[in-house]
This record gives C-alpha cells, structure tokens and sequence, in this order.
C-alpha cells in the first residue's frame, strides 16, 4: 500500500467506518484522537508491504475505533442496568421510608391526641381553681372595706349567691358552692351559733332562715344531728349557692364530720393553699343538693380554697374556705371536635388507702365537647372490640401551681378507636406516590442523559469527520512534519526544555515577567482590584433582589457577610497586604439633601420619615442605575453619588448634570404624591444638590463594615457646595461649570449673582443648573372671589375647582377619616345586636339640625361605650373591611366641600385646618390603646384596665372619627378676624349666635348641615348606626371645636374647673359622689377638649421653622385685618412680648396638661421640650424676627395692600 493508499485510507473511508466513535471522555480527547489517527496513518503506509495484514484488512486505526465503539456499546447497557437498578432500590426504600413516616405522623396524632386529653384536665382544674382564688382574695377585700372592720369569723357576705354563686356556677362548672368560716375553741363555737342564727334572715328566706340549727352540729350512726362540743376546729357550712335547690337545714353542719373532708381541711390549714379532695360518694346527699337523675352518680370531688383576714397573705393563717363541688365529667369536656370520633377515659385511684378507701375505676365517654360518666368498675372486655389502650399516666396530685399536693393519685388510661387512626391516615397512598415519583424522576433522568450523550456523540462525530478530512487534505499535500507544525503537535524541545528549567530554578522569582505572578497569571492591578470589588458586590445586591437598594454599595448585603469577613480576615493582617485604594483624577461628586426635611421629619411618625426617604432614594437609584452613576452612600437625607469611577469617563460632568436635573425633577413629582399618603407640607419638600468636579481618592476602607469611601478636598468642596445652595436648585462650583463649557453646554448653566462664602473655603464663585419648570410652584389663586364657597356650583364641580395642593390635602384627610371608618365598621359588624334605626335617625338628624344655638349642647361629661371585651375579640383586622364605593366617594366629596368652604386666609385656611388634623391623629396615634394586648384570651382584665387607663377614647373609634373631623372642620368659613372683632361689627353671623364663640359655632352649623343634606346619606349611615351612637358624635363634635375658643375667659373658668374636677389629687373629695364610671367619661371629655385645644396650637410645640412659619402667617393675617380696620391695635407693636405671655400663660401649661392626664406616651414630652425650647428661641431671636416680619408685611403700597405677599393656602 502506497503513504497516498495509506493516507486515504486513514480519512474518508476510514472515517466512514467510525462514525460511531465515541466513548465516555470523548470531549476532551477528541482532537488527540483525531491526531493518533494521523500518526497511525503514517504507521500503516510504513508497513503496507509487510502482509500484516492479511487476515484483517482494517487498519491499526479502524481497529482502535471499533473496540471504542464495542466499549461504548457496553457501557450504556451498563448505564442503562444501573439506571434501572438505582431506581428500583431507590424506589424500595422511598416506599418502605415514607410508609414508616406516614405510620409515625400517625402514632404522633393519636400521641398528641392523648395527650391532651391528659392534660386537659388540669387545664380545666386550673381555670376553675383561679376562679375560686379571686372569689376568696373579693370577699376578703369586701370584708375590709366595710365599717366597722368585719372581726372574722363572724362575716356575712352580702348578696352572696347572686354576687359570686350564680356567676361562677355559670362559668366553672360547679354544681354547688358554699364558704364555711373556721372556728376553734368553746367560746367562738357558742359565739358563732348565736351569730348565725341571728344573721340568717340576711341571706334566707325567713321560712329557713327559722328552721337552721342554733348551733354547729354532726350527723351520728343513726342519721340524726348531734349538737357539736369541745374546741373544735368547726367548718360549719354557711352561705350557699346551687344550680339547682339545696336544703336549708345543712346550715352549721360540721364538714369536718367527713374524715376524707378533714384530711384534705388539716392539710389546707398547714400549707394556707388551695386542695382538692379524693372522690366522694353521696356528696349530694350531704349538701342536700337536688341534682338530676343522670347527674347523681358521677364522681365528686371538693375544690377547697382558703379565705385570709388581710391582704397581706404571706405566713397568714386561713379565716375560712370556700368550697365547691365539682363533678368529674367537667375535667373532661371540650376536649375533641364534634367531628372526631369518640374516646374512653378509665380513672382509677392508685392507692386506695390513700384515697378514702375508694378503690372503685370510672369509666368516662367523652365524644365532641360533651364528656359522660357510665359507670364504675367496667371490665376492658366491656368496651367495643376495636378499643385499644393507648397511654397511661399519672396526672394528680392534679393540681396547680397554687394549690397544695395530696398523696391521693389517680390514673388515667385513655382507649382510642381505629377511626382515630383511620381520621389521621389520610395520606394512605402517599408512600406508592412518592414511590412512583422518584422512580419516574430516576428514570428521566436517564433519559435526559442518554439524550444528552447522544447529542454530544453526534456533535463530536461531526468534529471528527471534519478534522479527519483536513488530515487527508493536509497529509496528502505536506510531509508529516510540517503537518504536525501546522496542526500544533510538533514537539519543541529546546523551548519544553528551556522553560522546564526556568520553572525549576532556584530563582524563580526573579526571572517572572512584570505583570505576572509566580503562578503564571497576570497580577492584578489596584485599579483592576477596586473595580473587581465594586462589580461584586453590585452583583450582590443584585442577586439579593434589591433588598439594599436605598443603602447604596457601601452597605454589606446582608449582617453575616460581615461576620464572614471579619472571620476570613482573623489571621491576616492588613498592614501586610495591599489596600484596595487608587486616585481617580477626573470625578464629578453630587451631594443632595431634603431642604425642610428636619422640621418636616420633626412631626411625622417614624414609618412615615422612611416612607418618604425609601421611596425617593429608590427612584434615585433607578435613575443612577440608568445613567450608570456610582452611588456612594447616604447619610440621614444627604444622597452621595459620583461619575468618573470606576470606570473612567470624558463626560463625567456631562452625565452628572444630567443625573442631578432627572433627580430634581423626580423629587418634585414624589413629594407631591406623597403628600397624600404623608400628610399636609410634604409637597413643600424640595431637593437641594450642590457638584463639584476634581480628583478624588476612592477605595474600601477595611475592616468591621467594611464600605467603599471617597476621600480629598473634591468630597469637601461638593459639601459646601451643596451646603450654600437652594432649593429646588442644583449649584455647580466653576471647575463643573467650566467642564460643562468644555463639553459644548455652556447653555445649561448660569452664573450665580451673588460670590458664596463656604466654611474652610472662602469665597466661592457658583452658577446654577438650568432646570426647566424648577420655577414652577402649586400656589392658591388669592384674588380669586370664589375659593371660599365655590357658589353656584355642584359637589360634584367643586373638586376640579381646588388648587392642586388643596387637592392632595383632601385626599390625606379623607384616607385618615377612610381608616377610621374602616375600624368603625369593623367594630359594628363585631356586634351582634344588628337593627335597624334608619327610621329613628332620620327623624333625630332632622331634630339636631335645627339646632342653632350651640351653647346650651356643651356638657361636662359625654358617656363613651363601656369597654366590650368579647365584641373586641371577635372583631375582624379593620385594614380588610372594604367600604362601598358610595361611602368612598361621599367622603372624599365631603372634605372637598369643607375645603371650598375654608376662606382665602393667611393663618385660617384649610391647609391650617389639616395642619390641625395631623396632630390629632399623632397624638391618637400615640395613646396605649387595649387592642394591642388582646391576642391572648386571658388578657381581657388587662385590655379592660387599659380602657379604663385611657378613658375609654382608643376603645371606641367613632369617638376618634369624631375627633379628627372635629379638627378638619372647625375653622370652616372662618372670617379672618377674631370674635370679639365680629361682635363688635355687628356681624350678622355674631349676632345669630349671640356674640358667644361667633366663629367656632358658624363653623360647626355649616360643617354639620353639609354633612345632613342628601348628598351624604351613606357616609352619615356609615359613622352611625344607633341614635346614641348620633348623640354622642354631636356632642363630641360640638365640644371640641367650642374648645377652641380659647379667648372666651367665662368659657376659661369653666374650663379650669372642669380639668380640676377631673384631675384632681388623690387627697381631694371633689369627685367623691361621683361614680367611677362617671368619673372616667368626665376625664375623656376634658381630655378630647385639650387634645384639639394643643392640635389648634401645635406648630407652637413643633420644630423651630414650623413655628415660624405659622406665627408669620398669622401675623400677616393680623397685619392684614388691621390695615383693613378690622383690628383695634396695631399687632406689630407688641407681637413679641405677646409670643412670651402666650407661651408661658396658654402653651406650656397646656403642654404640661398633657403630659398630667398620663394617656399621650412620649409625645408629652415632645410638645414640651419643643414649647420650652421654642420660647427659649424666641426669647433670643424674636425681635429680629418681628423685624423681618414688619419689612415683609408692613410696606404701605397697593401692592402689599392686595396681599400678594399672601402665604395662606400655599
């Protein structure tokens, strides 16, 4: 065979026999296998004329492929045999485990079911012996209470039977309860029948009041009483109380007579707490009880609880007992669903002898929530064939924590049916499903496998074809050396050599190339180090959803990374290691912050300060995001961001611009949709930014949180930049300024008029970035007639008609009065009463409304629901009840229409009023309210307490409806000057309502007959549902805004009097004819009334620019009506000292009031601190602001006559 024959026979044809080679390993060896068919190739045509071949004609290569073809055949049968092996077994032990899981969950439910039909008992036990401990501590507090001090145990408790008998009979399961008073010695025994016989009549029907032993006695062999003598002790039954009758005559029997009583008496009277005796028989009999027929042989026992003289009951020896009979079936109810199936109880006494000799077992049937006694002593072989015992325990001493152990035990034995095993095996076929599951899962598996081989045999086979093409090609027109030269398998030895050497040798180190590391990879550049750093954690916060995004990259993803870092760190240190850290020469810095957001921030909720920061730091994010700026941090509400790093750019400036101008126009647009979810002055928030472009020094300053910082005077000049700029404006310092230019955009910038001084810097020359529309503001037309009644227009017009900030206004105060619906609504719906008084109210709306005269309706004391416990606990989460669309709509229709109805004032405006509201709600808001600690059932003592503690207002959510819509409207209509002003004009609205409170009872007419007409039936059906619900909003109402008159000084004294009738001091007797009911609904009233009283004024109580803003506007409103000749004084003259006298004779007192009635949480506190440091600044810079007042308002021109300086509804 000729090297051509040969070479021919090494590619196509040969290629052709082995188009089925390939083998496991095959992608990483298919090139060296195409090369080995070269070399073999070679091989055959050297010795094609030995006649080695012969017999087999096939080449050394065609022989290699066809036993890697016989080798692949076998390893897929053996894939194929250990695929269906795997799963098989797999398949055997997920049958064999989940059906031994499936019997375990089984064995637990039936374990857990038992359980607590163990244990429920002493729950049971334990409700009804805390019952009995708090009857005994209520007679003992009665008896103390009384003059003269009751000397025990000659003690009568009055209405016993109805006071305590009937409610705890009803509640515990008992089906008798008696107290009988410890008596020791021959004197106190003769003493104590002379006092029961006389004091019989109290609490018996003279008929068996005559009828009782004169003294205590027993009951002998024969049945016939015995007279008791000696000493004693005595527990002779007294007071009682019965589900059914009992017998009269039992009155002084000795319960001591009854040895098994006794034991359990002695061991009451030596550990002073509570026992419980064995089993007793014929207990009715003793007592005389009347029970019925299938009552009358189930096991009893006494519960024994012991009554002290004092409160004091440490070491205190007991006075006397309360004892009730408790029949054994009670332990044994509510246990099971209606639904399950039945179970037996078997309770036998472990030692007899200690037990009163009752060795009896009683068998118990307990099916749903019902338990019934069959009978004693019933053999197992009685019960059902398919009744196993599945538990035995030994619950007794059956007692609690506050009683005493007896040496009396019982056993229970529970028997469960297989329909209990039945119930809980509900998943019989789970294990044959998740048999099935796992094998089909195995065996796709295989598949997918097998496909995939495939498909990487064919893909490969391809390769090969093709390579062993090229070899024939190439073989046919190279020698074998060039070939393998071309193909890159030529060996080089000198080179192999060379570079062995090289990495043998003993100076490694100082042969490597710059640029490469010993291991042969390129060393990483700090540059390259810090963008590395930077892109992973950005990957970070990527992959983790977000979840950092106003947190910027300097922020770990989440607190164990950095407790990894540090553990990783542990044995490096870092001053052996380079720092990631590098100068980056051309940056552009941004600082941003929230002009305002101090004193904004300084009368928000906590929630409400980080809605606001997360929401507008998410959409710069976004922005930089796009943009591809570097967020660096955020401080507080300082945004730091920067261009020109990582990544290097030419447009730095350029991009940064843009970013600022996009951030700016962003935050104009958020506050003023937040303003209606965040409250009144969120749309006044603006964005200050301040750039400055330099070199900067950026890198991760390690150790704990480690961060990404820039660092160099770029950073401080952009601080100061922003820092000496204003809002809702972007400053640039002249090196941006002048790369701005560079770029082609000088049109964008404008040089600022004035030169800035900032701190460490000196003078600086600034310009401004031109943002177009910054100049646009939402501001009140103020010469327009109509803004305050809208007349001639209908409800459904006045909406449009608003300004656009009255408009976001409208809708905070409608969504805080929505909630409050909602809690009204969910309260209601909690009551079962649910009729319907639709009739009654018409007719009582139609009464209240022609009520003009409000004086006469303001009253002392207005009666709050009393706190409802159980309606309480079943009332639904109020954030879930949907209010109809119809309700919705009439309430925001509502407030539009009490803002068309606010006048164009400076002070007195509708923006006043919801000024008013927010505060009312923080201060709600921050009243301990008993929903808040009734999630446990046993908390309702608690949650009543707190009712009681906050008067009854957080209890009852129309009286804080009342509250907030109090607060909306009682500036409505108001004429801009002051009562006293409109009573001497003669004003017609003064003289309707007879000079007194002129404004606040206009307010509430108008505010009222809106709320009556048609238009708003659904909402008025919504507030209230009952007439006395009606009458207590009107009053509510109608309090609270004549509360704000706080110039009336009649209206005052009342005022006083009433805070000091409320509040007074423990040692005073001012309400002591009062009830506490009473008392309470009293303190509610004057609270309500100081609640709007310090909202009215509570820009006095806020942060120093919040009370600036509003003492200047009314201030102007004041300047305004005395140029008009609507004031007598001029204002201008003594506003300061004025301020003085109004801080410390109405605001600090009134602040200190708030915190006096104890309900307001820390927020006392707040108004306090923040009136106090107010008058302490006032007091420093008041004069100078005076001065700035009287320049702005007080120019004698026409213009300022138009009042164009006006702030009012802005």
């Amino acid at each position: 065979m000729t090297p051509a024959a040969a070479a021919a026979s090494g590619s196509p044809e040969t290629s052709a026999e082995s188009s089925s080679a390939h083998e496991r390993g095959f992608d990483d060896h298919s090139h060296s296998d195409a090369n080995s068919l070269l070399s073999t190739g070679d091989e055959a045509s050297s010795h094609s004329g030995s006649g080695q071949y012969d017999n087999d004609h096939r080449s050394p290569a065609q022989i290699a492929i066809a036993k890697r073809q016989r080798y692949l055949a076998w390893s897929r049968c053996a894939a194929l045999l250990l695929v269906l092996v795997t799963a098989a077994v797999a398949g055997a032990v997920t049958y064999v485990l989940t059906s031994r899981e499936q019997d375990e969950a089984v064995q637990n439910q039936a374990y857990l079911l038992t359980e607590e039909i163990l244990t429920t008992p002493n729950i049971h036990l334990d409700a009804i012996a805390n019952k009995m401990t708090v009857m005994s501590s209520s007679m003992t507090a009665l008896a103390a209470s009384q003059e003269p001090p009751v000397n025990w145990p000659y003690y009568t408790q009055a209405d016993f039977s109805t006071l305590f008998g009937k409610s705890y009979l009803d509640n515990s399961g008992a089906t008798f309860l008696t107290w009988a008073p410890h008596i020791q010695g021959d004197l106190a025994r003769v003493q104590w029948g002379n006092y029961s016989t006389a004091m019989a009549n109290g609490w018996l029907p003279p008929q068996d009041a005559n009828r009782i032993s004169s003294q205590i006695y027993t009951i002998n062999e024969l049945g016939r009483p015995v007279m008791e003598t000696g000493p004693g002790p005595f527990a002779p039954v007294w007071e009682m109380a019965s589900l059914t009758t009992y017998d009269s005559l039992k009155v002084n029997y000795n319960m001591l007579t009854d040895e098994t009583f006794a034991n359990s008496y002695q061991q009451l009277m030596d550990t002073s707490m509570q026992v419980m005796t064995p089993i007793m028989e014929n207990v009715d009999d003793l007592y005389g009880i009347t029970l019925p027929l299938d009552q009358r042989d189930i096991p009893t026992s006494l519960l024994i609880t012991p009554i002290f003289e004092g409160k004091d009951q440490d070491d205190a020896t007991p006075v006397a007992t309360l004892i009730a009979v408790v029949a054994w079936d009670v332990f044994f109810q509510n246990i099971l669903h209606p639904e399950q199936p039945k179970v037996y109880v078997v309770v036998e006494p472990t030692d007899m002898t200690l037990c009163g000799g009752y060795d009896d077992e009683y068998l118990f049937e307990i099916q749903g929530e019902t338990a019934t006694y069959l009978g004693t002593n019933v053999d197992q072989q009685d019960l059902p064939d398919d009744f196993v015992a599945t538990a035995s325990t030994m619950p007794s001493p059956f007692a609690t924590d506050y009683m005493s152990s007896t040496d009396c035990t019982y056993t229970l034995t529970v028997y469960l049916s297989t329909e209990v095993y039945d119930m809980y095996d509900t998943q019989n076929h789970a294990p044959a499903i998740w048999t099935a599951i796992v094998v089909v899962v195995i065996i796709l598996a295989g598949v997918v496998f097998f496909s995939y081989d495939i498909a990487v045999q064919k893909r490969y086979q391809k390769l090969f074809n093709s390579t062993a093409k090229t070899n024939a090609i190439v073989s046919s027109l190279f020698p074998a050396e060039i070939r393998d030269q071309l193909f890159g398998t030529g060996k080089k030895k000198t080179t192999s050599s060379n570079n062995n050497n090289k990495k043998n040798s003993p100076n490694d180190d100082d042969d490597e190339e710059e640029g490469f590391d010993a291991a042969g990879t390129p060393a990483e550049s700090t540059k390259y180090r810090l963008k590395n750093y930077l892109a992973e954690e950005d990957g970070a916060m990527t992959a983790a959803g977000g979840a950092g995004a106003a947190s910027g990259p300097s922020n770990l993803v989440n607190p164990g990374d950095d407790e990894k870092i540090r553990e990783a760190m542990a044995g490096i240190d870092m001053h052996e290691t380079k720092p990631i850290a590098e100068l980056f020469p051309n940056t552009t810095v941004m600082f941003a912050d929230i002009a305002g957001f101090t004193a904004w921030s300084s009368v928000r909720e906590p929630s409400q300060v980080f809605v606001l920061l997360e929401t507008v730091y998410r959409a710069f994010d976004n922005i930089a995001k796009r943009r591809k700026v570097f967020k660096v941090e955020t401080v507080g509400d300082c945004y730091v961001a920067v261009t020109g790093l990582p990544e290097p750019r030419k447009d730095h400036a350029v991009v940064m611009a843009k970013f600022a101008r996009e951030c700016l126009e962003k935050f104009n647009g958020l506050s003023k949709q937040l303003e209606i979810s965040l409250g009144p002055d969120t749309g006044d928030l603006a964005m200050r930014a301040g750039l400055h472009s330099g070199p900067v020094t950026a890198g991760v300053l390690r150790g704990d949180k480690s961060r990404f910082q820039l660092f160099g005077d770029t950073v401080n000049t952009a601080a100061r930049v922003e820092a000496t700029g204003q809002r809702n404006r972007v400053h640039l310092s002249t090196d941006t300024a002048n790369l701005l230019k560079e770029a082609g955009k000088e049109h964008w910038i404008k040089k600022r008029a004035d030169v800035v001084t900032a701190k460490g810097k000196g003078e600086l020359h600034t310009f401004w970035l031109v943002t177009p529309g910054q100049e646009h503001v939402d501001e009140v037309n103020t010469n327009d007639p109509e803004f305050a009644h809208r007349a001639g227009l209908k409800l459904e017009e006045i909406e449009a008609t608003l300004p656009p900030k009255i408009q976001r206004l409208v809708g905070w105060n409608a969504e805080i009065l929505k909630k409050l619906l909602q809690q009204i609504i969910a309260k209601r719906n909690a009551v079962t009463n649910k009729r319907n008084y639709d009739a009654q109210l018409n007719r009582l709306e139609s009464e209240i409304n022609q009520r003009k005269q409000l004086m006469g309706e303001v009253i002392e004391v207005i009666a709050l629901p009393k706190f409802d416990a159980k309606s309480h606990k079943n009332q639904e989460n109020p954030s879930k009840v949907v209010i109809p669309e119809d309700v919705v709509s009439e309430l925001r229709l509502y407030v539009c229409s009490i803002a068309a109805m606010h006048r164009d004032n400076y002070f007195h405006n509708f923006e006043h009023a919801s000024h008013v509201t927010m505060s009312v709600s923080k201060l709600l808001s921050r009243i301990i309210a008993p929903s808040d600690i009734m999630d446990q059932e046993e908390g309702g003592n608690l949650a009543s307490a707190l009712h009681d503690h906050t008067f009854g207002i957080t209890s009852d959510p129309l009286t804080q409806f009342a509250c907030v819509l109090s607060a909306l409207i009682h500036d409505t209509d108001h004429l801009g000057v002051s009562n006293a002003q409109l009573v001497k004009e003669k004003h017609a609205v003064a003289e309707f309502h007879k000079g007194k409170s002129v404004a606040e009872q206009n307010s509430i007419v108008l505010a009222w007959e809106k709320l009556m007409s048609p238009s708003f039936t659904h909402l008025r059906r919504c507030i209230y549902g009952t007439p006395s619900e009606l009458e207590r909003f009107r009053q509510i109402v109608v309090n609270n805004v004549l509360a704000t008159d706080i110039f009336d000084k009649e209206l005052q004294t009342i005022r006083k009097n009433r805070w000091e009738k409320a509040f007074a001091k423990s040692g005073d007797n001012a309400g002591a004819e009062e009830s506490a009911e009473d008392a309470i609904n009293r303190k509610a009233t004057i609270v309500m009334e100081h609640l709007i009283q310090a909202s009215d004024v509570s820009h006095t109580m806020q942060h120093w620019h919040i009370y600036r803003k509003w003492n200047e506007r009314l201030f102007a409103e004041m300047i305004h009506a005395h140029k008009q000749g609507r004031l007598p004084f001029d204002p201008k003259a003594g506003w300061y000292a004025g301020e003085l006298g109004f801080f410390d004779n109405y605001i600090i007192p009134l602040a200190k009031k708030l915190k006096e009635c104890g309900v307001f949480g820390v927020s006392c506190d707040e108004y306090l601190n923040y009136a106090l440091e107010n008058r302490r600044e006032w007091a420093n810079k008041g004069e100078e602001v005076v001065a700035q007042y009287i320049e702005k308002y007080c120019k004698e021109t026409s213009e300022d006559e138009g009042g164009d300086d006006k702030e009012g509804g802005k």
